[in-house]
C-alpha cells in the first residue's frame, strides 16, 4: 500500500459515513494499515446503495481507498470480545459513533487503555465531550451552523450553508493530524493518549478569521453573498461569463492593500484603462461605494469570454481570478490526473473510477491507490492471521453471525 511515514502502524477503524472514514483513509494514504470493522452481511451504513441494492456505494469507494475489511457483530459479546483481543495489536482505535456508544459497548476510553496503555484513541463527534451539546445529535449542517460558518455564508437575508462537508471532512483531516502527531508521542514520550475532535470546535477555528471583525467593530461579520464578508473590497465577486450554464461563472478579487496593482490591471484587462483615473475608483472605499456599477462594467466584459478564457487573460496580467469549475470540469482534465490530485482506481462492480486522492505531496511517500475493501475480505487474514484463530472457530463465528 505504499511506503509511507506511517508504515508499520495499525489502526482498528470502528467509523462510519464521512468524518470518521476522512480520518482513516487520510491515515491509510500516510501509509498506517487500516482494520475497518463492519458489520456482518451488510457492512458499514455507508455501503448500501437504495439505488442499487448490494452494490457499493460510490460514496463508501470514495472514502475507504487502501483499507482492510473485517466483519464483527459488535451488538454481540462474542463480537466484543474480538474487539477488545485486537486491541493490543493496533497503534490506534478511531470511532465517530454517537455519544455514548461506545460506553454503551464497553469499548470507552479507560477500558481499551487497560488493554493496551500505548493506544491513541481517537473520538470525532459533533461537540466537545463537555460541551453543553455534548449529548445533541450532530451531522455536517449542524456543525457548520453552530460553529460560525452559515453565519458568514449566503445573502444578508438568507444565511446558505456549504455544498461540501466542510465539517465532515475537515474535522476528519484535523483528527488524523492530531493521531500522527500523538504517535510522534507515543514513540518519544511512551505515553498513548484520547484524542477527542468535535466537529463544531472544528468549524470555530475554520471560522476565526471573523473574529477580527468582530473586535474591530464589536459585531459579527455580516453576510454579502460573494463579497467578502470580513472587509470591503471591491471588485470581489463571482461575474457570468460567456456560455451562459449554471456553473459559467468567474471570480475576480482585487486586493485592497496599499501598493496593490490588481484594479489597475483589470482596468487594462478589460479595456477600461479610463476606470483608472476616474475618481470614483480612485481609493478602495470609493471603488465599495460604486461597486454596483462596477460590477455592472465587469459583467460586460465577461459575458465576451468563456470562464477559462476570462481566467487566463486575468492571470496573465496578475489580476487573481478562478473560473468556477465543477466535478465535471475537474474529472475531465487530465492535468488533475497529472498532478495526482485526481486519482484513478478499478472497482470490481463499479469500472474504472476518477477520485480524489491526497492533496499534500511528499517527495518521499509514494502513495498507492487501491480500491475500497470488499466486505470482510480481511476476516482470516487478521482473525486467523492476528489472532490465530483456526479454520474451525471462523467457521462457528460466522455461523453465529458474528463476522
Amino acid at each position: 500500500m505504499g511506503n509511507g511515514p506511517l508504515t508499520g502502524i495499525k489502526v482498528l477503524d470502528l467509523t462510519q459515513f464521512e468524518a470518521g472514514t476522512a480520518c482513516t483513509e487520510n491515515l491509510a494514504w500516510l501509509g498506517a494499515e487500516i482494520w475497518k470493522v463492519e458489520r456482518p452481511i451488510k457492512g458499514e451504513l455507508g455501503r448500501y446503495s437504495a439505488v442499487a441494492p448490494g452494490i457499493d456505494t460510490y460514496g463508501f469507494i470514495l472514502l475507504n481507498m487502501n483499507k482492510k475489511s473485517i466483519t464483527c457483530n459488535m451488538k454481540t459479546p462474542e463480537g466484543i470480545a474480538l474487539i477488545k483481543r485486537l486491541l493490543p495489536q493496533v497503534d490506534v482505535i478511531v470511532e465517530n459513533m454517537g455519544p455514548g456508544s461506545m460506553e454503551r459497548l464497553g469499548l470507552d476510553y479507560e477500558t481499551c487503555k487497560a488493554l493496551n496503555d500505548k493506544i491513541v484513541y481517537c473520538s470525532i463527534k459533533g461537540f466537545a465531550r463537555n460541551s453543553p451539546y455534548a449529548n445533541y445529535p450532530a451531522f455536517d449542517p449542524v456543525a457548520t451552523h453552530t460553529g460560525g460558518f452559515v453565519a458568514v455564508t449566503g445573502l444578508p437575508d438568507m444565511p446558505v450553508k456549504s455544498g461540501v462537508s466542510v465539517a465532515d471532512s475537515g474535522s476528519g483531516m484535523l483528527a488524523s493530524f492530531a493521531i500522527t502527531a500523538a504517535l510522534y508521542q507515543v514513540k518519544t514520550q511512551g505515553v498513548g493518549q484520547r484524542v477527542d475532535v468535535a466537529m463544531q470546535d472544528f468549524i470555530i477555528g475554520l471560522a476565526r478569521a471573523g473574529w477580527e471583525p468582530y473586535y474591530n467593530t464589536g459585531k459579527p461579520p455580516r453576510r454579502v453573498g460573494n463579497g467578502m464578508p470580513l472587509e470591503d473590497v471591491a471588485p470581489s465577486n463571482t461575474y457570468p461569463t460567456k456560455g451562459g450554464g449554471p456553473n459559467d461563472f468567474i471570480h475576480i478579487y482585487c486586493s485592497r492593500a496599499p501598493g496593490s496593482s490588481h484594479f489597475a490591471s483589470l482596468c487594462k484587462v478589460i479595456g477600461r484603462e479610463d476606470l483608472i483615473d476616474d475618481p470614483r475608483m480612485a481609493t478602495p472605499q470609493s471603488r465599495y461605494q460604486y461597486k454596483d456599477e462596477l460590477d455592472a462594467i465587469i459583467t460586460e466584459w465577461t459575458m465576451q469570454h468563456t470562464k477559462q478564457e476570462a481566467m487566463e487573460l486575468c492571470a496573465a496580467a496578475d489580476v487573481p481570478s478562478g473560473a468556477l469549475l465543477d466535478i465535471a470540469d475537474i474529472a475531465n482534465d487530465p492535468s488533475y490526473v497529472e498532478t495526482g490530485m485526481v486519482v484513478e482506481i478499478d472497482h470490481p462492480q463499479r469500472g474504472h473510477l476518477k477520485f480524489p486522492g491526497f492533496a499534500p505531496k511528499m517527495s518521499e511517500n509514494h502513495i498507492d491507490y487501491t480500491c475500497s475493501p470488499a466486505l470482510g475480505g480481511s476476516n482470516e487474514e487478521i482473525y486467523g492471521g492476528v489472532l490465530g484463530l483456526s479454520e474451525a472457530e471462523l467457521a462457528e463465528l460466522k455461523e453465529k453471525k458474528v463476522i
